[in-house]
């Protein structure tokens, strides 16, 4: 797109370094840090991609330099779970029920189980667990405490059902929908994702009433620009509930990859032009079908890695994040997955024989 770029990053692990124009290696929760830098360089726009904490700073610059970004008390409604249950209760909006933990040693309240524990402000699955009795209660806290930043948990009624995401991009307060992913999971008690296909197959008036939800939840969140993912569970009654509204794209290649693939349009551009201040135009030009598979989740040693992605024409792309000999624990979060598949189609979901990428274990 020509623009001159300033990246900031750990360096360890900063896949775009090589790419930056200029690369800082400093962490993107260094907000007045980068800010000072920032002031020197005159930017045209501060962006983010797909990270709830790296939001933060986003729109803490833009908020200093006088930048497109959503408001600082949006910014906290939106990475915050408990503050968005809040504020998303205010409004009358579906949520689960829910109490904050902000002290390993707090007494619990009265509550039916199972429930769900996760930190107020990670995403990635990261402190994620369903809960059966109050005798795992505890260590799920603690688990989830030790992965918060602000060493605060929110516990909240387990929603049984399917769950979907809602990719929308928004322009001066108004929302546009592109496209509602339908996901799979490894199940409980972690629930990372195994799977998320697009367009997700639902009757047109259980996906209207889904549009309608998250444009509202977007709008009582004050969220005025950028990218948005927004993650809902429809159970099987056909009640829909608000799992959570992310400011920014969704990860697992959602929004890099995903939306593009199946609408046409390029979600990536259009966020990076609103940064800048430029109004996106908004084309959905396919209805296509895409998605991602990712491997196995087993614990072991990584004795074969078998690649099927070559025998399958639907595959465009794969990413293999392990190698022989190396120890596979337990998967808790996303970025424990060993590989993934990316597909596109034009016939129909892709569903494939059997695992695409197969990691053998010892």
């Amino acid at each position: 797109m020509g623009f001159e770029t300033h990246v900031f990053a750990w360096e360890e692990g900063a896949v775009g370094k090589s790419l930056a124009y200029c690369f800082y290696p400093i962490s993107i929760t260094e907000k007045e840090k980068i800010c000072d830098i920032a002031r020197t360089l005159k930017p045209v726009g501060v962006i983010s991609i797909a990270s709830d904490l790296a939001a933060i700073t986003v729109n803490y610059i833009a908020d200093k330099l006088g930048l497109i970004g959503n408001s600082l008390e949006s910014t906290t409604f939106s990475t915050d779970k408990y503050f968005m249950r809040s504020k998303l209760r205010s409004f009358s909006l579906p949520c689960p029920d829910f109490y904050l933990v902000d002290c390993e040693a707090q007494e619990y309240k009265k509550i039916q189980f199972p429930v769900i524990v996760k930190p107020t402000d990670r995403s990635g699955s990261r402190g994620v667990s369903k809960v059966e009795s109050y005798d795992d209660l505890p260590n799920a806290v603690a688990r989830a405490m030790d992965e918060s930043f602000g060493k605060r948990v929110i516990v909240e009624e387990y929603i049984q059902g399917q769950e979907f995401s809602v990719e929308m991009i928004s322009w001066k307060g108004e929302h546009h929908f592109l496209q509602i992913t339908e996901k799979e999971t490894f199940g409980p008690p972690y629930f990372v994702e195994k799977a998320h296909h697009q367009p997700a197959y639902l009757p047109d008036l259980l996906k209207q009433r889904m549009i309608d939800i998250v444009k509202k939840s977007l709008s009582a969140l004050g969220v005025e620009y950028g990218a948005s993912h927004s993650e809902l569970m429809l159970t099987k009654d056909n009640q829909i509930y608000i799992v959570e509204i992310g400011a920014r794209m969704g990860g697992d290649y959602i929004g890099s990859d995903l939306v593009q693939l199946s609408t046409g349009f390029d979600f990536l551009k259009a966020t990076i032009d609103i940064a800048c201040g430029i109004a996106p135009k908004i084309e959905l030009t396919k209805q296509d079908f895409s998605g991602i598979y990712y491997s196995n989740t087993k614990s072991g040693y990584v004795a074969e890695i078998i690649d099927r992605s070559q025998e399958y024409s639907e595959i465009v792309r794969k990413e293999i994040y392990v190698e022989k000999g190396q120890y596979l624990p337990q998967v808790r979060e996303s970025n424990q997955r060993g590989g993934c598949a990316i597909y596109y189609s034009k016939q129909g979901r892709f569903v494939p024989n059997e695992e695409i990428i197969e990691i053998l274990l010892t």
